[in-house]
């Protein structure tokens, strides 16, 4: 993977190490964040976020939900049928 040097303000990282990030390496706690941040935004899936910041997966997920933050992002059209098809699946049960 190519890699470029960017400058950093002090106080940024002084505030990684504060954060759940904050036993980690300066650069791992970069790549980490800016991994989740292109995730939440949808610009990559979590897969690709691991694999960005150079984790596995299920530890970048744990990561999330240590943070509170989601592991899945649902659009609402997903949402919507996944709701109908648990509705369907209650009357079935209802109607045996």
């Amino acid at each position: 993977m190519k890699t470029k040097t960017v400058t950093i303000p002090e106080e940024l990282l002084d505030l990684l190490k504060q954060s759940h990030l904050g036993s980690r390496s300066g650069a791992g706690q970069v790549r980490i964040a800016l991994a989740i941040h292109l995730s939440l935004e949808g610009v990559v899936s979590i897969g690709k976020a691991a694999e960005l910041a150079g984790e596995p997966s299920v530890e970048l997920e744990w990561m999330l939900a240590q943070m509170g933050l989601p592991t899945v992002h649902y659009e609402l059209a997903g949402y919507v049928e996944d709701l109908r098809g648990l509705a369907e699946a209650e009357q079935r049960q209802k109607a045996s």
